[in-house]
């Protein structure tokens, strides 16, 4: 243990004495410490550094995946941390504690920034970059906010010291939430969730001080690997903290068999009469054949086989535009299809969304009914109203997920080919996202979890067998195809795969998004599930789809997309003024003011969410 832990080992414990009377008091101040200290190291450890960082290092490409993989997972869950100890401070907070918790949030990026900048860059090839982020730390320094030993290694060094100096940062860390933890356990009006999640951030932070110590005992002052390091070593010796830190290839056959990242054949049918496409897409992608072995994997029969399908209608506001919503006639076919294969028991289900805050009969049921999403050959289920509590084994934030999609032996995820301001394509990955929490839970300043972390732990516990994307009749493009679109394009293309996240991004690819780091909740998905992209075959037609708007085709579009997420989160009136111009006949309008009005007809009107004429 270095001179780092030992003084913040003396500073927790002078704040126990001062606090001894009042825990609620020392627990904000450790939140906030705690928070200021994740979103630092939510910078200092950001991907796009430490990829330059070992780009550097003399060592061969595969060692160097490894130690990035890894780093990108500490870094990943460092801005986990730094998400949900944000929200539980707004949540719990008056004013001044939240403008306190923004002030320490900003004061941890900049540290975080500035200690990553004098840690990883040499002056020649950033000198404005590293004079400023040493004024920032002797700034720190001389108002006493950086200890002397931490100012001390804030400077250009080897990757092993930059490992060391992380191994007692996370120790310090740790013994933070750790008494975080004791405080929480103490207080009754804590709950068991907030618990769970402190000790699980603990256990998140002595995984890290094991993965730092692992990287710094296998490399030298040179930044070579010392004797006996390989990258088989260091791969074994990382999974056996835990394998996410390592990438798929040296995972155990649990990770190696999960459905998402394997890769495989995509189908992509074109042309042709909607229906008779669709039956011979599923018959050629052997969508019964993978049913019946995963039926024969449990050792059940087929009829018997749980089946649940998750298209997505609840984003539908009006039958003048159908864009937005998986046609019912297609997942009236499958249902029927599967029937006739010898399965029964088959549900769609669906969950509400932020629209029924502002709308009446929003019920699934309800939009089902309006949509005609309905059939004798399914039964139709609100995820929504059947959420059962979970813990979930990785990610923070989400903590149920419905019944019926959860114990489901086989998972369909049926999406629609959208546009999305900030995904730019919005497919059949991020399609599963409202089987747990409502989205509204995972979108505004006080959440606990990002939105694609909530999606991930979805589909990690309880991932979709099988994926399909409508993309046939019409197709929402434009800046926020995700929520409508008046003159819809007609691609007449329908996707098929085993694993969602290659057919995204086959789909994606003829989007025009070739890079998948462009997007969230691929980037994240790849990052958990690992990147398929050099094991996907494409049967079909493998071209783009001509005349597509995608949300950055001209300069003003780029713009307000760039601006789509900070707009939204903290200017939508929690999503009052962006909602599109609503079916009221069908769904009346839930009493509101005459500015929401006058804002959700201005955001129709420029963002184009009003209905066709």
């Amino acid at each position: 243990m270095g001179a780092i832990y030992d003084e913040f080992a003396a500073q927790l414990a002078a704040w126990q004495r001062q606090y001894a009377g009042a825990p609620r008091q020392e627990m904000v101040r450790l939140c906030l410490l705690a928070l200021e200290r994740e979103e630092l190291v939510s910078i200092a450890y950001r991907e796009e550094l430490m990829v330059k960082r070992l780009a550097s290092m003399p060592v061969d490409p595969q060692v160097r995946e490894i130690v990035r993989h890894a780093l990108l997972w500490a870094w990943k869950d460092e801005e986990m941390h730094a998400v949900y100890i944000r929200g539980m401070i707004l949540k719990l907070g008056n004013r001044r504690l939240r403008a306190t918790a923004y002030a320490r949030q900003l004061a941890g990026a900049l540290g975080g920034w500035a200690s990553s900048v004098r840690q990883h860059v040499r002056f020649r090839d950033a000198p404005f970059s590293l004079t400023l982020a040493s004024l920032l730390a002797w700034t720190g320094y001389v108002m006493g906010q950086v200890p002397q030993e931490v100012h001390h290694l804030l400077q250009y060094s080897s990757f092993r010291q930059f490992c060391l100096f992380n191994v007692d940062a996370e120790m310090t860390a740790r013994l933070c939430w750790e008494r975080l933890t004791d405080l929480a356990r103490e207080d009754p009006s804590m709950s068991e969730h907030l618990v769970r999640d402190f000790r699980q951030v603990q256990s998140d932070e002595l995984r890290h001080e094991q993965i730092f110590a692992i990287l710094a005992e296998s490399f030298d002052e040179e930044n070579r690997l010392v004797d006996g390091a390989t990258a088989e070593t260091i791969a074994v010796r990382i999974a056996g903290v835990s394998e996410f830190f390592v990438p798929r290839a040296f995972r155990g056959k649990a990770a190696m068999g999960h459905p998402l990242g394997a890769g495989g054949k995509v189908w992509v049918a074109s042309g042709g009469e909607k229906l008779g496409e669709f039956r011979k897409l599923i018959a050629d992608a052997g969508l019964v054949e993978q049913m019946r072995e995963r039926a024969r994997q449990l050792g059940v029969v087929p009829v018997a086989l749980r089946i649940a399908i998750k298209p997505t209608f609840m984003m539908g506001y009006s039958r003048k535009d159908t864009s937005v919503i998986t046609d019912p006639a297609l997942v009236a076919e499958l249902a029927a299809y599967l029937r006739r294969a010898g399965f029964a028991d088959i549900a769609v289900v669906e969950g509400r969304n932020i629209y029924d805050h502002f709308y009446q009969r929003r019920s699934v049921a309800e939009v089902a009914r309006y949509f005609g999403m309905e059939s004798a050959d399914y039964r139709l289920v609100d995820g929504s109203m059947e959420q059962v509590n979970h813990a979930y084994g990785r990610g923070m934030g989400q903590y149920s997920i419905a019944r019926t999609w959860s114990e489901a032996d086989f998972r369909i995820t049926f999406g629609k080919m959208r546009s999305h301001p900030i995904e730019l394509a919005y497919l059949t990955t991020g399609n599963v996202e409202w089987m747990g929490g409502r989205c509204d839970e995972f979108m505004f300043p006080e959440r606990q979890a990002e939105r694609e972390t909530a999606i991930m732990m979805l589909l990690d516990e309880f991932p979709s067998h099988f994926s399909l994307l409508d993309a046939y009749d019409s197709a929402a493009d434009g800046l926020i195809g995700v929520m409508g679109c008046p003159r819809p394009p007609a691609p007449k293309r329908l996707y098929a795969g085993a694993d969602a996240l290659a057919v995204d991004m086959v789909a994606a690819r003829h989007l025009g998004v070739t890079d998948t780091g462009e997007a969230s909740i691929l980037r994240a998905a790849t990052q958990w599930f690992g990147n398929p992209r050099d094991r996907i075959e494409v049967i079909g037609l493998d071209e783009a789809i001509v005349g597509w708007r995608g949300p950055y085709r001209n300069e003003l579009s780029a713009l307000m997309s760039f601006f789509a997420f900070p707009v939204y989160v903290f200017g939508s009136g929690r999503g009052s003024y962006f909602v599109p111009q609503m079916d009221e006949e069908a769904f009346p309008r839930v009493p509101c003011s005459r500015l929401v009005l006058i804002a959700r007809g201005f955001t129709q009107r420029v963002l184009g969410l009003h209905l066709p004429s």
